[in-house]
């Protein structure tokens, strides 16, 4: 089913599903196991990281991280670790950290699209919002300046949290 709704959104958007919905072969919805021994990821030290927290490291390409809630991957982040010295990743829809919002919006589809104050960096930041709800996806960009410093896809109430699990 999964396949389906990611194949649908695909031909909806005009993103390859597997661009949107994996990442080195982790892929929403998937378990990850974080105690795999030599398995180098760095977790976040959450109340309960078995409910919900970030990781990086392990096999992710560098500057990418994940949300895991309940052990499955429910979003994927670029732009919350590795560090400024870090090139930046392509998110889906060809989004990169450093776009300004023209280019950054020219490359989201228009229907779908929430644009809301920032929390931390108002004025003038923006958190730029694409929301699929029929397949359960989202794509948030974060612009507390005048370029993109966070990107985060994937489950659509994953991507509405702002600070990890809240």
């Amino acid at each position: 089913m999964l396949l389906a709704a990611g194949l649908l959104l695909a031909l909806a958007h005009g993103v390859a599903a597997q661009e949107f919905d994996c990442v080195a072969g982790f892929c929403l919805d998937q378990p990850v196991a974080l105690d795999a021994p030599d398995a180098g990821w760095q977790v976040e030290d959450w109340p309960d990281p078995e409910v919900c927290t970030q990781v990086s490291g392990g096999s992710l390409p560098d500057g990418v991280g994940m949300l895991l809630r309940d052990g499955r991957v429910a979003r994927f982040e670029i732009g919350l670790s590795g560090g400024d010295d870090v090139p930046s990743p392509v998110a889906p829809f060809g989004i990169r950290r450093g776009m300004s919002l023209a280019e950054a919006g020219a490359r989201l589809p228009a229907e779908g699209l929430d644009v809301d104050m920032h929390k931390h960096a108002w004025p003038p930041g923006l958190y730029v919002t694409w929301r699929d709800a029929t397949h359960d996806r989202a794509l948030r960009v974060e612009l507390p300046d005048a370029e993109v410093e966070v990107i985060l896809w994937g489950r659509a109430d994953a991507v509405r949290l702002s600070e990890g699990c809240v």
